[in-house]
């Protein structure tokens, strides 16, 4: 476990297990992680909970992770938004960086990538060997 100083994560897909990989991934590199499986539900921990940083999906129900991006800029510029994304177009994710968003990981994407787009560092030799890649 690394020494992420008890950054707050907020994780945001409509798919149980990639919502729950990637918890328990980031809890296990020392993150709090909260989860929320639409847009809706990631507002309202954005607003109780202030996380540090909002791993996104796009495309998810209620309400879409470009409406969400949105709205969690213009409730806090500083909550950092790492878009996650299954999406081939490009256009939706070119829009997500004009509208604010820190970085944009593709699925799959690897777990040291996930890593870097939260500031830190790869992942250590052997970590949740069997989640290497997220898809």
């Amino acid at each position: 476990m690394r020494d992420t100083g008890s950054r707050k994560v907020l994780v945001v897909d409509d798919e149980q297990d990639v919502r729950a990989m990637l918890a328990e991934f980031l809890e296990s590199q020392g993150f709090e992680v909260l989860a929320a499986a639409n847009g809706l539900e990631s507002l309202l921990h954005v607003k109780r909970a202030r996380p540090d940083v909002v791993l996104l999906d796009l495309n998810m129900p209620r309400l879409g992770g470009l409406e969400a991006l949105k709205r969690i800029r213009h409730f806090d510029p500083a909550i950092t938004v790492v878009i996650i994304t299954g999406e081939p177009d490009p256009e939706p994710r070119e829009r997500a960086l004009a509208m604010g968003a820190a970085r944009v990981l593709v699925k799959p994407f690897t777990l040291d990538a996930l890593l870097q787009a939260l500031g830190g560092e790869a992942a250590p030799e052997g970590a949740a060997a069997s989640m290497t890649e997220i898809r």
